[in-house]
């Protein structure tokens, strides 16, 4: 807990900024906060600015959705109430500190499958159950980073990041959840005489959780009478243990490193970045220290990931933006082997370009594709391989008038292509998590996905004098295409619409 009250306040302090969104709402309303937002994709570009001036926003808002088309594994209702600060500060001509915020209070109707914390189905080891059920979750993002100019050419950064979640259910099997990860991040970087430098960072940190499930009504635990209350323990994309009544205790060390840098010219600046991460993951009943502590499963996952940012310096300015994460994972110990392996490939490529930007209405005109790949075998029991390719075009219009008020409509259609979709489940193997996850899994990467994102925001200076204030509401639908697939007996698919709005307000310190 000292971690956190530590990032908690200096993140506070500094209402800092460190993700990176390069055209958010913060770039669209405040031309100094777009260029900080740029510089953040790599801190050392931090000292670059000429300005120094500092710079935060706060954002409150409410968040509500109602899935129809979804997994099994999906609430069909889930209502979110969010803070976060971001901001720079710059302590003197050496030291400048920035970091970021986030509180989240989030209910959840009719989620049943998962008895987790934080959506992170890549990793194998959880408990579920059938029986569907309200969630209640809190969840702490702190991310706070400080930065010192040792000379001219080099500088020494240091980031801390904590994420603190906690979940409880109210219906039988009741789940009791808390986790907590913490990543410390050092740098080294080097600025050369052309506006050009290159960073490298190391990534060390550490993570831990329990889960606790408890009956109400006992009798519900008790026998087959009730399969549905059953919980079941999860260790890969099939094979499960039923009943197993004891805490289940995971903890997880990361490691990792990362290169980064800018190239800067006369009309052009390119942000590059490239990383890798291992998180070696231990699924057990038992507390670490213990002189008999046993490890029931482990998992390795790596993760690779590329990052280009491409704009130019016209007035009309061009942003092309290339992003690759890949995924590769396998479990161990507990078949005193390996059973459990996955594969998942995500790359996104983004091309937008500002119309008449100097003018009083401003527009932005883009183009998305993305494409996903994903893959688990289970060796003992099923293997699901399904991929889809989305595009989607985002479009912008705003107005501003001379007392610096303006608005922005945003429009962003979209279309998501099934490319494959496979399930082999070996003969036998139909249990409760093939029938109740992997099919309806099968049944929700069927669907091809026509999507509508519409946002409407207005900033104004007359709620606070001295600080900007924008109002903003976010509207997205979505519709599935019908089933394609035979609907196998006893497997259920969720199909419909989805509806997702969201509404608050944006205040620019």
């Amino acid at each position: 807990m000292r971690y956190f009250s530590f990032l908690i306040l200096l993140s506070c302090c500094f209402f800092a900024q460190a993700q990176k969104n390069y055209h958010s709402d913060t770039v669209m309303w405040q031309q100094a906060g777009e260029q900080k937002m740029q510089y953040l994709f790599n801190h050392t570009m931090l000292f670059q600015d000429t300005a120094r001036t500092n710079f935060g926003d706060l954002s409150i808002y409410y968040d509500r959705k109602n899935l129809n088309y979804r997994s099994s594994q999906m609430a069909q209702k889930t209502a979110v109430a969010a803070l976060e600060a971001r901001g720079i500060n710059y302590l003197s001509d050496k030291v400048v500190v920035s970091g970021t915020f986030r509180y989240a209070k989030t209910w959840e109707d009719s989620l049943a499958y998962f008895l987790g914390g934080l959506d992170d189905n890549s990793i194998p080891g959880y408990y579920y159950t059938p029986k569907a059920g309200k969630f209640e979750r809190q969840t702490y993002d702190a991310q706070a980073h400080i930065g010192y100019k040792i000379d001219q050419h080099w500088q020494a950064d240091l980031q801390a990041n904590y994420t603190h979640h906690w979940a409880t259910r109210s219906v039988d099997p009741r789940m009791e959840l808390y986790s907590m990860k913490f990543l410390l991040k050092p740098s080294l970087s080097y600025i050369g005489r052309s506006q050009q430098h290159i960073a490298i960072t190391g990534i060390w940190g550490y993570g831990k959780g329990e889960t606790n499930i408890s009956y109400k009504n006992r009798t519900l635990n008790d026998g087959a009478a009730y399969p549905e209350y059953h919980h079941y323990s999860s260790f890969g994309y099939g094979y499960i243990k039923e009943l197993d009544s004891t805490n289940l205790r995971q903890y997880d060390r990361y490691r990792g490193a990362e290169l980064a840098g800018t190239l800067t010219r006369p009309q052009w600046t390119l942000n590059w970045s490239a990383s890798y991460l291992n998180r070696h993951h231990e699924n057990t009943n038992d507390v670490r220290h213990l002189q008999n502590y046993m490890v029931k499963q482990t998992f390795n996952l790596d993760q690779l990931a590329i990052d280009l940012l491409f704009t130019d310096k016209r007035i009309n300015s061009n942003l092309l933006r290339f992003k690759l994460t890949t995924e590769s994972g396998q479990d161990g110990v507990y078949h005193k082997g390996t059973n459990y392996f996955l594969t998942r490939w995500n790359t996104s490529l983004i091309y937008s370009k500002a119309i008449a930007s100097s003018s009083s209405n401003p527009k932005e005109v883009g183009i998305s594709i993305e494409s996903l790949y994903d893959k688990r075998d289970d060796a003992l029991t099923a293997l699901a391989e399904r991929s889809w390719l989305a595009m989607s075009v985002p479009l912008s219009w705003s107005k501003i008038w001379q007392s610096a008020e303006r608005v922005r409509l945003q429009l962003t259609p979209s279309y998501r292509l099934r490319l494959t979709n496979s399930l082999k489940i070996l003969s036998g193997q139909l249990n409760s998590f093939t029938a109740g996850v992997a099919y309806p899994e099968l049944y929700y990467y069927d669907a091809n996905v026509l999507a509508v994102q519409t946002k409407l925001s207005y900033l104004t200076n007359r709620v606070i004098r001295t600080t900007k204030t924008a109002f903003f509401i976010d509207l997205r639908f979505e519709s599935a295409s019908k089933l394609n697939s035979a609907l196998t007996e006893g497997t259920a698919a969720f199909r419909g619409r989805n509806t997702n709005w969201r509404m608050g307000v944006n205040f620019y310190l």
